[in-house]
């Protein structure tokens, strides 16, 4: 394996154990895919969530913020494609295509949003393996609105 093909499956893998640790609702692994100081920023506007409130610098915020947000969905399913990495030594950007479904059962009747649209990543090789630096959600369209616990100004202070 080239060292591009195994930075590739890597970051790959990192990718996918962040999808994978929201939708087991494992937020030790969510924890796990982030670098040191991360910028992570989730575009929400067209369903009624301002930017800001879901803007995070650490880790622990993020993923604590997560657990609150999904505690009254049924499930979440964040399936990845369209992978593109641009690796530049122990630096690398990348868009992953996200294809987010959501589903809540507890207020008497079934509610579903349907989410699309990208990661805008940069990456940093440290001496755990590759990590997320930065990471910003932009969604292209959506069907339905929020309907996980709605994020407040002071989560987000």
């Amino acid at each position: 394996m080239t060292d591009e093909t195994a930075d590739w499956v890597a970051l790959h893998r990192l990718v996918t154990a962040y999808s994978r640790g929201l939708d087991t609702r494992d937020y030790d692994l969510v924890r796990s895919v982030w670098a040191e100081e991360p910028l992570i920023s989730y575009d929400l506007s067209n369903v009624g969530v301002d930017a800001e409130l879901l803007t995070y610098h650490s880790a622990e915020e993020m993923a604590a913020d997560a657990r609150e947000i999904h505690a009254p969905l049924l499930a979440t399913m964040h399936r990845n494609s369209n992978h593109w990495f641009e690796v530049d030594g122990d630096r690398a950007t990348g868009r992953v295509y996200v294809d987010l479904f959501e589903v809540r059962v507890d207020r008497g009747t079934s509610e579903t949003v349907h989410h699309l649209g990208w990661y805008d990543d940069s990456y940093v090789r440290t001496a755990a393996g590759w990590k997320i630096k930065t990471r910003h959600f932009k969604i292209k369209w959506s069907e339905g609105g929020w309907i996980g616990a709605r994020p407040t100004a002071e989560q987000a202070a």
